[in-house]
């Protein structure tokens, strides 16, 4: 008996060891990108489809600020998003959308879920990897409130050095994958004043949803 409760209490131990080493990492995290004014990424984007077992790849880059402020461009796609109004360029059907940014619940990837982990997500290591001097952490994040997310959790691997990430999962309730493969990161680039602003091209059919 005396046995079962000292393992118990080990267990115990290191469960909450691990727990206050991940809100120590999440915190380092946040400090680190609620200091930067602008980030730019260059990512490889790989969707996988549960149910016709497709999976499909695409490159692109993104800017991001705080604020829910992005420019996100891929070769089918332009998303752009001011804080207030919301577009989506759709290049194949020349096609623009627009809306309010508070609708458009532009989450995914890094923008305002970059600024905002410990509001939203619990979190918990499941991995530890040597890389050179560093660490990589594998880290699954799981809504605090699951029926407000689109994702039923969210894995990230972040290097222990810099806090920067190497990759995000996004896995949604349908087990529907995204992943997103860091290529490159930059947070000393200049801020353009039309950086966050869409200009829909000449001939584009505009659909207005802001009503």
């Amino acid at each position: 008996m005396k046995y079962r409760l000292s393992i118990l209490f080990i267990i115990f131990i290191i469960v909450n060891l691990y727990a206050d080493n991940v809100d120590k990492i999440i915190k380092n995290v946040q400090k680190k990108y609620r200091e930067i004014q602008l980030l730019y990424v260059d990512f490889k984007q790989v969707n996988r489809f549960q149910l016709t077992n497709i999976e499909n790849e695409v490159y692109g880059t993104i800017w991001i600020s705080q604020d829910n402020k992005f420019r996100l461009e891929t070769e089918d796609q332009t998303m752009v998003s001011n804080g207030e109004n919301f577009w989506r360029y759709n290049k194949l059907e020349n096609q623009v959308l627009i809306d309010y940014a508070k609708k458009s619940k532009q989450d995914i990837f890094l923008n305002n879920f970059l600024f905002q982990i410990s509001d939203y997500y619990d979190g918990q290591i499941l991995k530890e990897e040597k890389k050179g001097k560093n660490k990589i952490l594998e880290i699954r994040l799981t809504p605090k409130t699951p029926e407000e997310n689109y994702f039923k959790y969210i894995k990230v691997w972040i290097n222990d050095g810099n806090w920067q990430f190497d990759k995000v999962l996004y896995v949604d309730f349908n087990d529907n994958e995204v992943e997103y493969l860091i290529e490159k990161m930059d947070s000393e680039r200049t801020l353009t004043k039309s950086l966050f602003e869409f200009k829909s091209p000449e001939g584009a059919d505009v659909v207005d949803l802001r009503f």
